[in-house]
């Protein structure tokens, strides 16, 4: 037997142990309509700290595993210790299919609103929190071990008690590559088929389509390029 049909009987495997929470999890968060169809894979080997959220599909191909939580890996996840974490307290939007990497965290506030595109994947390692609002396009891919933050997760204060680091959206276009252990931080924007460079770190907006961003802070590198992915 090759690697490949190896790497096929672990992958069925995993998928057969994420049934029984998964359908239970779609029964709690979806119309039965939609349950039944099992959008929704979530891995045994991720902690729910809490689902008390909403999921909202805005698509209209629902088919099993559309949203996969747990599963992708890279040649640094130890898929049996790696787990992933899931806090889920306000809205997540989905339009279409999406990947939450092994090991990846995912934390919605209360109040906040998270859209994921067509082709949203995040990388394993990678920590993503939203307390207000991100917005992510089509075919956004984000690398391993990589943060964004919509928020400081503390408050500043002046002298009369008024708060100077308010909570600022995120917002990314189509088609956007964001390298391994990168870091985005609150009121980020990013055009259409925005490439970010390993390591970089990302303050401000970013109108400029089809650049390549590196450094920290990220300025612009290289213009008139995008990133390209098999067609398989």
């Amino acid at each position: 037997m090759n690697q490949r049909h190896r790497n096929k009987r672990r992958d069925a495997w995993r998928y057969l142990l994420a049934l029984p929470r998964s359908l239970w999890y779609n029964l709690k968060l979806f119309p039965a309509k939609q349950a039944w169809k099992m959008p929704l894979l979530l891995s045994h080997r991720t902690t729910v700290v809490s689902l008390d959220g909403k999921v909202v599909l805005n698509t209209e191909k629902l088919r099993i595993g559309m949203i996969k939580v747990g599963f992708a890996t890279y040649q640094g996840t130890n898929f049996r210790h790696d787990r992933t974490r899931i806090n889920l307290q306000g809205e997540l939007h989905a339009e279409g299919d999406c990947t939450l990497g092994a090991g990846s965290s995912l934390e919605v506030g209360p109040e906040a609103k998270l859209t994921l595109g067509d082709g949203f994947h995040l990388g394993p390692k990678s920590l993503l929190i939203c307390h207000h609002a991100m917005h992510f396009g089509h075919r956004n891919r984000i690398s391993w071990n990589c943060t964004l933050m919509d928020t400081d997760q503390h408050a500043l204060v002046d002298l009369q008690g008024n708060r100077t680091n308010p909570d600022r959206p995120i917002t990314t276009g189509d088609n956007v590559w964001i390298g391994c252990e990168s870091i985005i931080t609150k009121g980020v924007q990013l055009a259409d088929n925005t490439t970010v460079a390993a390591g970089a770190r990302l303050a401000g907006r970013y109108e400029e389509p089809c650049t390549v961003l590196a450094g920290n802070p990220a300025t612009v590198v290289r213009r008139g390029v995008m990133r390209q992915y098999p067609s398989n």
